[in-house]
């Protein structure tokens, strides 16, 4: 079957790159299962695929079938690492990226659906110090994600609920759905292992990307549904890690935030927080933070005024004032 994209380019003329997917796992059930068969399933022929998971801790032997599912379909191969112990978001990540062989990375969840054709987007929008965010849908409803939002002072995220709302680009891609080059991937040291289980690891690594000189786009077409976390559960998941959680929005802005920002984000979590700042901010200090801070804005290519004069941070904040 001839497949035609949007912009009217022959499929059969595209260059067919070799990708790999990564996907850290923790008690994802019968889950991981159904996202790696949506992967395989979904391509749009056989080409070189090789998936990626890596078992972070999972005591739900979740990933233990699933070695017969690629062996169903051609030119596919399955990887699974198995850590010791539960090491969070950004390790496990990188330990399949140190593994993964293919000059593609797809980087995903495993509560994911991919689309049919997913590889077609992929292989027409990925560039040299290109990044693809793709669109995050939520299985649950009619939600759509065009990439994230970096929100001041907090540092935290939100979801672009528009495809066009910054020209089709984004400042954060969502680690649920990140297309980079291999060789992009490590120029750029992968994700930031200094922060530990969750919180802050994806507009880190995007907001590195960019000042190093990446662009981030988003991809509508490229469609990959998500299982959220059930609305009952987002409370007392918050509240479970809310120190690990605020210790990694501060090292976070400590890395990149100018002083005057960075006051700001001090302020904001003395408020939220004020018995615990003190000690969050010098575990922060203790781990080099500023001698970290250093080394990154001499390798960057731009600084973070001009991010945040590219995605309108500062005037956003002072409209919702």
């Amino acid at each position: 079957m001839l497949v035609v994209t949007k912009t009217g380019m022959s499929s059969q003329n595209m260059r067919i790159t070799p990708v790999s997917v990564i996907i850290p796992v923790r008690n994802e059930g019968d889950r991981i299962v159904q996202t790696v068969e949506s992967i395989l399933s979904g391509r749009s022929r056989s080409f070189p695929v090789e998936i990626v998971v890596v078992d972070d801790g999972s005591t739900d032997n979740s990933c233990d079938g699933l070695m017969p599912v690629a062996d169903c379909y051609g030119e596919a191969s399955l990887v699974v690492i198995r850590l010791e112990s539960w090491s969070g978001i950004p390790f496990a990540r990188n330990r399949g990226a140190r593994v993964a062989r293919y000059p593609i990375y797809v980087i995903t969840d495993g509560n994911t659906r991919f689309p049919p054709n997913w590889d077609l987007p992929i292989w027409q929008n990925l560039a040299s110090r290109r990044i693809l965010a793709a669109t995050i849908g939520d299985m649950a409803s009619s939600f759509r994600g065009y990439g994230c939002q970096l929100l001041l002072p907090s540092m935290g995220v939100t979801w672009i609920p528009k495809a066009d709302g910054y020209g089709g680009f984004a400042p954060i891609a969502a680690c649920t759905g990140t297309v980079i080059e291999q060789s992009t991937f490590w120029r750029l040291g992968g994700y930031d292992e200094s922060l530990p289980l969750y919180g802050a690891a994806e507009p880190e690594f995007s907001l590195r990307a960019w000042l190093s000189g990446c662009e981030i786009r988003t991809v509508p077409e490229l469609l990959i549904s998500h299982r959220f976390r059930p609305r009952s559960d987002v409370g007392s998941f918050l509240q479970d890690n809310s120190a690990v959680l605020h210790r990694n929005y501060l090292r976070f802005a400590c890395c990149y935030l100018p002083k005057e920002l960075l006051v700001q984000t001090y302020d904001y979590y003395a408020t939220l927080a004020p018995a615990a700042l003190a000690s969050w901010l010098a575990e922060v200090a203790s781990n080099g933070i500023w001698n970290h801070r250093a080394r990154l804005h001499q390798s960057f290519s731009r600084d973070f005024r001009w991010f945040a004069d590219k995605f309108s941070l500062l005037k956003e904040r002072c409209d919702g004032d």
